[in-house]
């Protein structure tokens, strides 16, 4: 065999070694479980990862077609006969893939908090395809799930609920969000579009609405409930003053609103027709190309109050953005730990100067730096889960659920890049691996739920306003307390010292020092609270590691990021445009 064929074999025996099952592969995750599940509850959850995992690792194809854009999704207006539908058609391969996601019973699991890490477990595997036109999807349902399970009208439970956590794919129904409008953006508060009230609530029905407006950035457009804020006319001006509603995408022509939205597929009530809304475009995106995004507007459609009319913001942010901010770090951990398996696993077939790559100490390093951040961002997400599911620590959870949709996102993006490092020029080439495509959807996932900027100012606020650093501090500092006569006890009660200095001249930061500082402050936090992570995963009794984690991987997590102090805004730039 001649050297360019040889090169050839190579390559595909990289593809052929690829793992075909990503749970049984996979050197983290077994711990988390025997870290955070229920003992009694151990066996299932291994069972059902065990099924899935091979299931994900085996519909690359399908992914792979879905994210073509002549196999992405497509806005069809009108029917056969030209009456308006407003509908979204997808490739046979994106149906596929989700009937898989949702066969796992993904979606049944929410709210079950004693199997919360059984679900963020699901996510992270099938986020190890990226987006793949079904994560964002995950995120947006289980947010609408919990928000009607703890605040909805007995009305909606029992209308939606059911087919909401249906594990049917044919049969389920799934939800989006619509918060951003094109004037505010992250600045929810100058929402325009309005709520008029039509009927009152009773006793079997929520109250019923009439949505007129617009809506920018329409995620999961596809959907047949449609999670919305509006502001009722006559309500006050800012957050305060916004309501959430759910709109069905269909209606029963000449039949009364109930709470049984027709499907988007199907209707067993007669011929159906769109709420009283038009669909103005798809959004032709950088990544995340399988799901359908769009611009929305409103004329009169009718949708179901959610909550207390006053309250609408507030279950937004502690209940729909929370969960949201959870699944985005569920998929970044799962690109990252999908860039680790591509580059550690290509380094070991490739060859250069007569060895294979991964074993010159510069990608050796690049690897052992891929495997611990992947490691580390998982492993705090999970821990946020846990914590969540106890229903304790509430506020150093909020904290905690911002700084690490901050961190995850931006440590995403680094981490496959650097995998597409190892692969060198084959890296950029979008059919020789999955990593251009995982760093496409990777820079939208930075955006979603939060941008950096305003996820910072968040948290700067819930610092001065809330001191709920004070919790968070208190909740990591008893685990810092804990690792006192371990190995790296001295350095992380030192980085937890640093913390709580620093944290004091951010309470009365002012606008010119804080931006920054806020950021390293966050960045500090984060590596701390995985740092932390890492040295309980390594401190598991042997039985439970299968590999063992060795200390080495908290060394050189503590070693990739050092305290740095943040340099001051100087606050000056070029302005050339005028508005």
């Amino acid at each position: 065999m001649d050297a360019i064929a040889q090169g050839r074999e190579a390559l595909a025996s990289w593809k052929a070694a690829q793992p075909s099952n990503w749970y049984d592969s996979h050197a983290v995750l077994p711990l988390l479980l025997a870290r955070y599940a229920p003992p009694e509850l151990r066996a299932e959850f291994q069972a059902r990862l065990r099924q899935f995992g091979g299931e994900m690792a085996g519909v690359d194809d399908q992914v792979v077609r879905c994210d073509q854009p002549e196999f992405g999704p497509r806005l069809e207006r009108f029917d056969a006969v030209g009456r308006r539908q407003e509908r979204v058609r997808f490739d046979a391969a994106y149906h596929a893939c989700g009937a898989l996601i949702y066969r796992s019973g993904v979606m049944t699991l929410t709210g079950d908090r004693s199997r919360a890490v059984l679900q963020a477990a699901l996510v992270h595997l099938a986020s190890m395809h990226g987006e793949a036109g079904h994560v964002c999807p995950l995120a947006c349902t289980a947010g609408l799930i919990k928000a009607i399970q703890r605040v909805g009208h007995d009305g909606l439970k029992r209308g939606l609920l059911p087919r909401l956590q249906n594990p049917d794919y044919a049969e389920r129904l799934h939800g989006s969000q619509f918060l951003t409008e094109v004037q505010g953006g992250s600045d929810v508060g100058t929402n325009a579009s309005t709520a008029e009230l039509i009927a009152p609530a009773t006793a079997t029905s929520p109250a019923r609405w009439a949505i007129t407006g617009e809506k920018w950035f329409c995620s999961v457009v596809d959907a047949p409930l449609y999670l919305m804020t509006a502001r009722p006319v006559g309500a006050a001006a800012g957050t305060r003053g916004l309501g959430l509603f759910v709109l069905p995408h269909d209606l029963p022509t000449g039949a009364a609103v109930h709470v049984k939205p027709l499907s988007h597929r199907a209707s067993t009530q007669g011929p159906a027709t769109p709420n009283q809304f038009t669909i103005r475009r798809l959004k032709n995106k950088l990544g995340t190309r399988a799901m359908a995004s769009g611009e929305v507007d409103w004329h009169g459609a009718v949708g179901w109050q959610l909550g207390e009319l006053d309250r609408g913001f507030h279950t937004v942010v502690d209940i729909v953005l929370n969960t949201s901010r959870l699944f985005n770090a569920l998929a970044c951990s799962g690109m990252a730990w999908r860039a680790f398996l591509e580059a550690s696993t290509y380094a070991q077939f490739r060859t250069a100067f007569g060895q294979p790559i991964a074993q010159f100490a510069a990608m050796d390093a690049i690897l052992s730096e891929l495997f611990v951040e992947s490691a580390a961002m998982l492993a705090s997400t999970m821990d946020l889960i846990a914590l969540e599911a106890s229903g304790k620590a509430d506020e150093a959870l909020r904290l905690g659920l911002n700084m690490n949709k901050y961190w995850t996102s931006i440590r995403t993006t680094a981490v496959i890049h650097k995998g597409i490092e190892v692969l060198g020029g084959n890296g950029a080439i979008e059919d020789f691996s999955p990593l251009p495509r995982l760093y496409r959807d990777a820079m939208v996932t930075e955006s979603w739920e939060g941008t950096h900027a305003v996820l910072a100012a968040q948290t700067l606020r819930d610092i001065q306003r809330l001191k709920l650093h004070e919790a968070w501090l208190a909740w990591i500092g008893a685990r810092v307390a804990a690792q006192a006569s371990g190995e790296f006890g001295a350095e992380l009660a030192r980085r937890l010292a640093l913390l709580a200095a620093e944290v004091r001249r951010l309470e009365t930061a002012d606008a010119a020092d804080s931006p920054i500082a806020m950021r390293h402050w966050m960045e500090l936090a984060m590596i701390l609270h995985q740092a932390v992570c890492l040295a309980e995963l390594c401190a598991l009794p042997a039985a439970s590691q299968k590999p063992a984690l060795p200390a080495d991987i908290v060394r050189q997590w503590l070693a990739l990021h050092p305290h740095v102090q943040p340099a001051r805004v100087t606050g000056w730039w070029p302005r050339l445009a005028k508005p």
